[in-house]
C-alpha cells in the first residue's frame, strides 16, 4: 500500500454527505416535507434558500435548453441527496437545476445558512462535503460534452453502452429497464425519436429485444461502440 492509499483510507468513512451523517444539532432545525411524484421540489434560478436533504424516494435535476430539448442528468436518493449542495458552497444565489420526483418523495429542508455554518465549522462534514463534490465531479469529466457531440442514432448508442458498463459486471448481457420517456429525457431527444432510433438499431442487429424491454449482449455492445467511436 502506498502512502497515497494510506492517506485515502484513514478518511475513507467520511465520503457521504445526507441526512443519516448529520449533527443532531442541525437535524432538529429540519422540517419534513413530502412530494408526489413528478412534483417539482426546486426551480432552476430561484434563490436556495434551503437545503433538502432525501429521506426516500427518487429525484432528478433537470436542463432545459433553448432548443426546446429537456436532460435529466443526474439523480438523487437517500445515500446522495442533498439538493442545494453545490449552490451552497459555491456561494451561488439561484439553484443550477429544476430537480422533479421521479417517484414520491420525503425529505428534511434546513435552512441553507444553518447548513453552511455547519459545515464551514466542522471539519467532518467539511471532508464529506468535499469528497462528495469531487467525486461527482470526477465521474462527470469523463462523459461532459459528449452528447452534445454526438447527433442522432449516436446518442442513443452513447446512453446504451454507458447502461451496458455500468450494468454489466455480473454477466454478458443487460436488459435495459428505462421507459423510452427516461432516456428521451437523459440525451434530450424526444421519445418518438428515440423510438425511430431504436428501431434502427433493432433492424441493424446492435440490440435485441426481451419481453418488450431492450437486450443488449457483449458482442451488440461492441458491435454499437465500434459504430460510434469508428465511423
Amino acid at each position: 500500500m502506498t502512502k497515497l492509499t494510506e492517506a485515502w483510507q484513514q478518511y475513507h468513512a467520511e465520503t457521504s454527505f445526507n441526512w443519516s451523517v448529520l449533527p443532531e444539532a442541525l437535524q432538529r432545525r429540519a422540517e419534513t416535507v413530502r412530494f408526489p411524484a413528478r412534483s417539482l421540489i426546486v426551480t432552476r434560478g430561484e434563490m436556495p434558500s434551503y437545503i433538502y436533504f432525501i429521506q426516500s424516494g427518487i429525484v432528478a435535476g433537470v436542463r432545459e435548453y433553448e432548443n426546446g430539448n429537456e436532460y435529466n442528468y443526474f439523480r438523487l436518493d437517500n445515500a446522495n441527496g442533498c439538493i442545494g449542495l453545490l449552490e451552497l458552497l459555491a456561494q451561488e444565489t439561484s439553484y443550477v437545476a429544476s430537480i422533479i420526483c421521479m417517484t414520491e418523495v420525503t425529505a428534511a429542508r434546513i435552512d441553507a445558512a444553518a447548513v453552511y455554518c455547519a459545515i464551514m465549522e466542522d471539519i467532518n462534514l467539511l471532508r464529506r462535503c468535499t469528497a462528495l463534490l469531487a467525486s461527482d465531479l470526477y465521474q462527470r469529466s469523463g462523459s461532459d460534452g459528449a452528447l452534445y457531440y454526438f447527433r442522432g442514432i449516436d446518442r442513443v448508442r452513447y446512453y446504451l453502452i454507458a447502461y451496458f458498463e455500468e450494468n454489466s459486471k455480473h454477466g454478458d448481457s443487460v436488459t435495459v429497464q428505462e421507459e423510452y420517456q427516461n432516456i428521451a429525457s437523459h440525451i434530450g431527444m424526444s421519445v418518438r425519436t428515440v423510438g425511430r432510433n431504436i428501431q434502427k438499431l433493432r433492424q441493424s442487429g446492435e440490440i435485441l429485444s426481451k419481453n418488450r424491454h431492450i437486450l443488449i449482449t457483449r458482442e451488440q455492445y461492441l458491435k454499437m461502440v465500434q459504430a460510434i467511436y469508428e465511423e
